[in-house]
């Protein structure tokens, strides 16, 4: 009897160890984020699970994101699915997404899946620029992945999202996050202007593979 009790005490301490404080996923592994979403082997595995590591060391509480999962989770491989997997991570974490698109048909893919993630995210069909400048919170993790990347016409991509980065960087902080998408392509993916503009003021390069992190 007494072995069973011990035995019992010891499965309710180990339970413990995972339960989340304050409804928080404290104990939940970051990889566990991605599963049945983005293999090991993606080219975009990588980076995302050290965004959520960095979310997570961070504490961040307001992530941000351009560009949003346009078929909701119909194509983790093909456009990564980061609307889906910020928009988890924040419902768990006690943390607050957003995730701005122009394309009507996009904001509605991503709003059928994300809405059992009740108020913690939020999908506004806006042009980002826009939505950007008139944003008022301190931004912890900004995710920059708007305006499909043409390898012909790369220009007017990185031109985007280099305004995009203008028009956050007033509240972006110390300890705040840009990742970019895109960046493994030729003639520097959509992240070649944001990365230099970035670079110049100070900020380094933290992860680079097909999507870039940069912190200061």
């Amino acid at each position: 009897m007494k072995c069973q009790l011990l035995l019992l005490n010891l499965a309710m301490i180990l339970m413990a160890a995972f339960i989340p404080i304050n409804g928080y996923a404290e104990g939940v592994p970051s990889s566990n984020y991605l599963l049945d979403r983005l293999a090991p082997k993606d080219k975009r595995y990588s980076t995302m699970l050290h965004a959520l590591e960095l979310l997570r060391q961070r504490s961040a509480k307001v992530v941000v994101e351009t560009g949003t999962s346009r078929m909701g989770d119909k194509n983790f491989v093909g456009d990564g699915g980061s609307t889906i997997i910020f928009g988890d991570w924040a419902h768990q974490n006690g943390a607050v997404f957003f995730s701005v698109d122009i394309d009507p048909k996009a904001v509605a893919e991503a709003k059928a899946v994300v809405e059992a993630y009740g108020q913690s995210v939020n999908v506004v069909c806006q042009d980002s620029i826009a939505f950007l400048k008139n944003f008022t919170q301190p931004i912890d993790f900004l995710y920059l992945d708007s305006f499909d990347f043409e390898t012909k016409n790369p220009f007017p991509s990185q031109e985007h999202h280099l305004k995009e980065i203008k028009a956050a960087y007033p509240l972006l902080h110390d300890q705040s996050v840009v990742m970019i998408d895109d960046c493994g392509l030729p003639r520097g993916g959509k992240g070649l202007l944001v990365i230099d503009y970035l670079k110049r003021r100070g900020w380094k390069v933290l992860h680079s593979a097909y999507q870039t992190i940069l912190t200061r």
